[in-house]
């Protein structure tokens, strides 16, 4: 069963997105406050966090970017905060689904049913040059044993360019996967993010990630660059 953690101070929809959302076969933990979502994620292993912004000590962009560094499974955040600029922080910091409130409940529960879809079937381990990519735990692992874990934006569009091998990414899907097709994300998201990664894979391994002029990316894993 999925366990869920749900961080929402509003009691009225605490407590109904808990009831629904157990009722739909999660197993969820409610709480009101960051204090007490820490304390949990010391207790239990979840699966997905469900995370408010406005808290009452403190916000929830805060907390999931405090937790990044350590922070191996997806977040989603529900939020009255939906503007432009709300959306792109939160996609910065790695969150699969923005979703404004108010909302209806069909929508987040088919928006978290699509999340732990795409966290199935995944293989464990890929290696790539003197890199060894584990998937299940969304970590690149090198040759001297050092383990660095992606952030969940980068692990998405790692993720996708190897599930689309040898079919090249266009720029435009890959904004599509990363922040939603009805987002206006800067380019620069997925700059950053090929930066990143091809610095976790090393010097051989980040050849994998070949740029396409004017289409966008491919994953050849293990490519030689003459």
């Amino acid at each position: 069963m999925n366990k869920i953690l749900l961080l929402e101070d509003d009691k009225s929809l605490g407590a109904t997105v808990c009831d629904r959302l157990s009722a739909e076969g999660f197993d969820v933990i409610w709480v009101c406050d960051i204090k007490s979502a820490n304390l949990a994620l010391k207790k239990h292993d979840f699966n997905l966090l469900v995370l408010d912004v406005g808290l009452p000590d403190g916000s929830g962009f805060k907390f999931a970017k405090n937790l990044r560094s350590s922070l191996t499974i997806p977040f989603l955040f529900l939020t009255a905060q939906s503007s432009a600029q709300d959306r792109l922080e939160g996609y910065e910091l790695g969150a699969v689904e923005f979703i404004p409130k108010p909302f209806v409940f069909k929508e987040l529960l088919l928006r978290i049913q699509h999340v732990f879809n795409n966290h199935k079937h995944l293989p464990q381990i890929i290696l790539c040059a003197d890199r060894e990519i584990n998937l299940d735990n969304m970590s690149v692992s090198d040759s001297g044993g050092k383990i660095t874990y992606l952030s969940n934006r980068d692990f998405k569009l790692l993720k996708l360019l190897i599930k689309e091998t040898p079919r090249p990414v266009s720029r435009d899907n890959i904004l599509d996967e990363l922040c939603g097709s009805d987002q206006f994300p800067s380019n620069r998201i997925i700059d950053n993010s090929i930066v990143r990664l091809r610095q976790i894979l090393g010097e051989e391994g980040g050849k994998s990630i070949r740029s396409i002029r004017s289409v966008g990316y491919q994953w050849i894993p293990n490519m030689k660059v003459n």
